[in-house]
């Protein structure tokens, strides 16, 4: 009787692929002064989300953004020198949002939430923002990729952080400035990778995700409150 075959060896798992760094400019020409001129700059922002959410980056161009929004490749050269300056635009208007967006639910609105209201109504918020952005995790992967753009998170990150700290002072007036702002901190990264993972890159454990990353901002919130 033969003897079973030796099981073959598994190949190593293969890790993502960093995207290209990039040294192109990131700003547009110009921006519209005109009615009809902005909604030319939206439809090119709108083909280009299609084309990343189902091409990715690797396939895109100016060719194929221009195509989609029904415009010719000169429309789109007459605001964007590159398809890397769209890609910028789309990741600046998306932090934008982000912040705007998570910042309304503060204290100084007169939202009338209490302080673990606030830190869960942040997190619901920022899970809508992240799931409604057509190929967001193209373009997260692009923000290390254009060193450009480093300085535009770097200030995103900040004003989070600050947006946040200043919340939490509101509520836990006696705590000190320097636990305050590293809590700030926390919330932030914690909260961002933890749902860029849920809904980008392990959707299926999306739930479970999101039910861990609760319980991480009670801890955090809670800590605070907690008497010295």
């Amino acid at each position: 009787m033969p003897s079973p075959a030796a099981p073959k060896p598994r190949a190593p798992a293969r890790k993502p692929v960093a995207a290209k760094r990039s040294s192109k400019p990131l700003l547009m020409r110009r921006r519209p002064s005109q009615e009809r001129a902005h909604g030319t700059l939206e439809a090119v922002l709108k083909a280009a989300e299609q084309e990343i959410a189902q091409g990715g980056l690797d396939r895109l161009t100016t060719k194929r953004i221009a195509a989609t929004a029904g415009l010719s490749v000169g429309a789109v050269y007459e605001y964007f020198p590159n398809k890397e300056a769209v890609i910028g635009e789309l990741i600046q208007r998306w932090l934008v949002r982000v912040f705007d967006e998570l910042d309304a639910v503060h204290p100084r609105h007169g939202t009338g939430l209490d302080l673990l209201s606030f830190v869960l109504e942040q997190m619901q918020r920022a899970v809508r923002l992240y799931q409604d952005q057509p190929g967001l995790g193209a373009l997260l992967g692009m923000l290390t990729a254009m060193p450009a753009l480093r300085a535009v998170l770097d200030d995103h990150d900040e004003r989070m952080t600050a947006s946040v700290c200043s919340a939490l002072a509101f509520y836990v007036p006696r705590a000190e400035a320097a636990e305050l702002r590293a809590t700030a901190v926390s919330i932030r990264v914690i909260a961002h990778e933890m749902i860029a993972a849920a809904v980008v890159y392990r959707p299926a454990d999306q739930q479970r995700l999101l039910t861990h990353l609760r319980v991480c901002l009670i801890a955090l919130v809670s800590r605070l409150l907690a008497p010295a």
